[in-house]
């Protein structure tokens, strides 16, 4: 028989996953920091399973907890929509919204007029920066990014995908030979690659082939950069060879200024998601903001192939 006092504990449960801390998960649920302690042994000890590893240092999920964390989140977010008000709000305040570059630059900043003529009384703060920021410690609402987020205790849906394309400007590839595989870029090439910004290293360059065969090279390289719009600037001075997203340059392969390089290596994809922390009520305005994001897929023209 189901235990009902289960769901009680939930909620404790995901404050402290989302949160890192029983501190804050308190603050967030209105307990004393020891109540939230007690609330979480007895959940555990209802399952009958260990949720978090504990030190004096660090509070992790564990695998189980990971696995539980994963099966409770859509439900809660079923039970906010179930208990949403039936009467439409207002769409109106201010978001705090975190991007990166490829993303940020070339897809939501774009979209956002049509975002502000359905709901001017929105405010959006938007953060552009490739460093993948931590929702709630940082103070962001909501994150458009691309690649899978890596923090718990997060709602998400995926916007869309993207191929990964090598190229050079035409007038680089004037003056050099164009590579027949991926270790011909070690040779001759100039390439610039992009920083990851948590690691500080540059990012190696990972091809598959429809087939499904892989290469990784990591090419020699003079310049390294933090961002994509920085890449596509190099490759439009005609400064070598660079990784991008192909929305980012559908124009200029379109009209020869750029050329796609190695084609039968360029079929990685890279998703890109919008997520937020679960909460207990999520407001109409982050609401409309991630249907938005979802629908700007297709507010863009189509592929004249």
């Amino acid at each position: 028989m189901f235990d009902g006092r289960i769901i009680s504990g939930i909620t404790v449960f995901v404050a402290v996953a989302q949160t890192g801390s029983y501190v804050r998960a308190a603050e967030r649920v209105g307990l004393t920091r020891s109540g939230v302690g007690k609330a979480i042994s007895r959940l555990e000890h209802r399952l009958g399973k260990r949720l978090f590893d504990r030190t004096s240092r660090a509070l992790k999920l564990t695998d189980e907890g990971r696995t539980f964390l994963d099966e409770v989140l859509p439900l809660i977010e079923r039970l906010h929509v179930a208990a949403a008000p039936s009467q439409p709000e207002e769409i109106r305040g201010r978001l705090r919204v975190s991007s990166d570059s490829a993303f940020g630059v070339f897809l939501l900043v774009p979209s956002l007029p049509h975002l502000i003529a359905r709901h001017p009384r929105l405010k959006i703060d938007l953060v552009i920066r490739d460093r993948v920021d931590n929702l709630l410690a940082d103070g962001f609402d909501v994150a458009v990014r691309f690649g899978e987020p890596e923090h718990p205790g997060l709602l998400k849906q995926r916007v869309l995908e993207s191929r990964i394309v090598t190229c050079a400007s035409r007038v680089y590839l004037s003056r050099h030979e164009m590579p027949a595989s991926p270790e011909a870029l070690l040779d001759g090439h100039t390439c610039v690659r992009l920083i990851d910004d948590t690691t500080g290293k540059p990012h190696s360059w990972n091809f598959l082939r429809a087939d499904g065969t892989e290469r990784s090279i990591a090419p020699n390289c003079n310049v390294t950069v933090n961002d994509a719009p920085s890449l596509l600037s190099a490759t439009r001075a005609n400064f070598g060879a660079v990784r991008l997203l192909d929305f980012m340059i559908e124009e200029e392969l379109r009209n020869g200024e750029l050329v796609e390089i190695l084609p039968e290596w360029n079929f990685r994809r890279w998703p890109a998601y919008v997520y937020a922390p679960a909460q207990s009520h999520y407001s109409p305005s982050l609401a409309a903001f991630m249907d938005f994001v979802l629908s700007i897929p297709a507010m863009r023209p189509p592929k004249n192939d």
